[in-house]
């Protein structure tokens, strides 16, 4: 992993013992090696922001319309630690003539670091101020802070609101590569037609059998990284034995798992 924003998971020890299960278990090795790629992919969708709160259980749903909101806020909450916006427009239409764009101050003390009139200078300072490891705003102080138009702060939050999902939905795309049946939320779904989201995945035949292969490009992934990706493994791998156990017990020959 090269930063935040790309994904190549060493995932060798993974990928050798889903193999391992298939030959185990004497099923069709390239199926079920896809299937439980596009599982795992989606396990990882779901530790992947926004969520509402920390993933847990056994859920498969990359995302719920709570996660959605709580994206939304979170966006808004990170504008409002580099944006003052006052309450009433004539503050606003006060500061731009008294000090025409430089630091704004009520008697010697600086309360702003001046006023901002378009989205764009808008979008230049928000970037100016992300930090580069995971894309949230830095917290400024009040006298570092810009002020904007009420009007013109809901324009450029609505604009920002518009790429929640992105980061789920180039998890999505990679998923749907490896299993097209694969349900996504329509949230995150609609990310994916926005030409904002990246992700790939294929199978490949290596020497040791056959591999899900996947990269993914997005901010939000850090998140997987460290403890978190051993645990998303560790319960997959549980999850994919009961699975297995399930069927044979239940002799469901016709789930198309089978060598003929």
């Amino acid at each position: 992993m090269s930063n935040s924003r790309s994904f190549e998971l060493d995932d060798a020890v993974f990928q050798s013992k889903v193999r391992k299960l298939a030959k185990k278990w004497k099923i069709d090795e390239k199926k079920f090696v896809a299937e439980q790629g596009a599982l795992f992919l989606n396990d990882i969708g779901r530790f992947v922001p926004p969520y509402e709160s920390f993933p847990s259980g056994n859920s498969n749903v990359m995302g719920t319309p709570k996660d959605h909101l709580a994206g939304k806020l979170a966006i808004e909450y990170d504008l409002m630690k580099i944006f003052t916006v006052p309450k009433n427009s004539y503050v606003f239409d006060w500061a731009v003539k008294t000090f025409k764009g430089w630091e704004i101050k009520k008697g010697s003390k600086v309360i702003g670091a001046g006023t901002l009139m378009s989205l764009a200078a808008m979008k230049k300072f928000h970037d100016d101020n992300r930090k580069p490891s995971n894309g949230r705003t830095r917290s400024l102080r009040d006298f570092q802070k810009m002020w904007v138009d009420k009007a013109m702060f809901k324009k450029y939050l609505k604009v920002q609101q518009m790429d929640v999902g992105i980061a789920k939905a180039s998890v999505a795309m990679a998923v749907l590569k490896l299993d097209s049946t694969r349900r996504i939320p329509a949230w995150v779904k609609k990310q994916i037609s926005s030409g904002k989201a990246y992700g790939n995945a294929k199978m490949v035949n290596l020497k040791g059998g056959w591999s899900a292969i996947f990269t993914i490009n997005a901010f939000g992934l850090q998140h997987v990284r460290g403890k978190t990706i051993h645990i998303i493994e560790k319960n997959r791998l549980i999850a994919m034995e009961k699975r297995l156990k399930y069927i044979f017990k239940n002799a469901a020959k016709d789930s198309g798992w089978f060598v003929s």
